[in-house]
């Protein structure tokens, strides 16, 4: 698999991985909120890859989500806009389907 693939496929994956976008979200300030919607920009061109290590690291991205601060209370959306840098490991398997593993984001995580 070309370099250029790996990228594609590391900004494909990591830009829907609902678990780690989730796990974001519940680490964030202030706790009490509910998120209506979330969304990952990443450019393949912004990861750097070690193939013989199998890692990986985003140096350029942006997380968007609308929040609403204290659910019930009728209060609008907020939006929580934030660039990230991320980094972590993969493994390619057989037929070149790439899995992500260890994935660290390093993110301000006050939201107001």
């Amino acid at each position: 698999m070309k370099i250029h693939e790996i990228r594609d496929q590391i900004a494909k994956k990591l830009s829907n991985d609902y678990n780690t976008w989730h796990n974001l979200l519940n680490h964030t300030q202030p706790e009490s909120y509910t998120c209506g919607h979330w969304k990952v920009e990443i450019n393949p061109t912004d990861i750097w890859v070690d193939v013989p290590t199998r890692t990986f690291s985003v140096n350029d991205g942006f997380f968007s989500s609308n929040v609403i601060p204290e659910p019930g209370n009728n209060i609008q959306e907020v939006s929580y806009n934030k660039a990230f840098t991320a980094k972590g490991k993969f493994e390619l398997d057989q037929e070149n389907d790439l899995k992500l593993e260890k994935i660290d984001i390093d993110i301000e995580i006050d939201i107001f």
